[in-house]
């Protein structure tokens, strides 16, 4: 998790999801900070890794951080695969939560409409025995994930359209590299966490979450991502949808001002 800016004030805590923190434009001078497995160094040391991990005990070295760093009730934001960390949050942490920020965000695969369509069969292999036996799967899941630890670089390699654009200029791309590497300092962990994640239940209905909460998504991601915000904006009581027409998956980098000035 990072602290990648303040919001009125306040400090945002950032669920990394793939990588480390990336703040986006409009954010000069902000200082972020990994304190969990995704940043090269562990700067609050949390409850050790565990092979069962879920959203909601994540939530709970949340709720630890928290206190130990005396932060008042703040927003949280969470982009793609950190969206659910964030709703865990705010579901199992809810006094210490004050809105929740979803940057296309990834969404229960059960729940989401359309969720398991296109899934490869690798991917509905592995997902059948995490199911099934999360330990068991570990193997398979290093296997799979080891590619990220190789050449984490390769993750956004060949996009298109508004994200190619912005990976073409050279500060954002080497400021996004950077930020796969940092995601890697520790190998692929990280990354291993949130595909099991991915395919695993939230452990909570996301209609419990009674914070204010924006969903964002860019107009040219894929289309799963749009169904999960539909589904976040359709299930959360208090859901405000966003679609940007000049976005796709990387879109907190050009709309992060907007971002944090939304959330309270």
């Amino acid at each position: 998790m990072g602290r990648p800016a303040r919001a009125a004030g306040r400090p945002v805590p950032w669920p990394a999801g793939l990588a480390a923190p990336l703040p986006g434009r409009g954010c000069d001078g902000v200082r972020r900070r990994p304190p969990d497995h995704r940043g090269p160094t562990r700067v609050w040391p949390l409850r050790p890794r565990e092979p069962d991990r879920t959203l909601l005990s994540w939530a709970e070295d949340f709720g630890e951080l928290h206190d130990r760093l005396g932060l008042p009730p703040c927003p949280i934001i969470g982009w793609s695969g950190g969206g659910p960390y964030a709703l865990a949050c705010a579901v199992r942490t809810r006094a210490l939560v004050s809105s929740v920020g979803l940057a296309a965000s990834t969404g229960p695969l059960d729940e989401v409409p359309g969720g398991w369509e296109d899934r490869s069969a690798e991917e509905l292999s592995l997902a059948e025995l995490l199911r099934r036996d999360r330990a068991a799967a570990r193997e398979q899941l290093t296997k799979q994930c080891q590619w990220y630890a190789d050449d984490p670089a390769s993750a956004f390699e060949g996009l298109d359209g508004p994200d190619g654009a912005l990976l073409a200029q050279p500060d954002v791309r080497e400021a996004f590299y950077g930020m796969m590497l940092e995601g890697t300092s520790q190998g692929a962990e990280g990354y291993m966490a949130d595909v099991a994640i991915k395919f695993l239940p939230f452990g909570f209905s996301v209609a419990d979450v009674i914070q204010d909460v924006g969903v964002w998504v860019g107009e040219a991601d894929d289309p799963y991502f749009h169904s999960a915000a539909a589904y976040f904006a359709a299930t959360i009581p208090r859901a405000t949808l966003v679609t940007y027409p000049d976005a796709g998956h990387l879109l907190a980098i050009p709309h992060w001002a907007e971002m944090l000035a939304w959330l309270h």
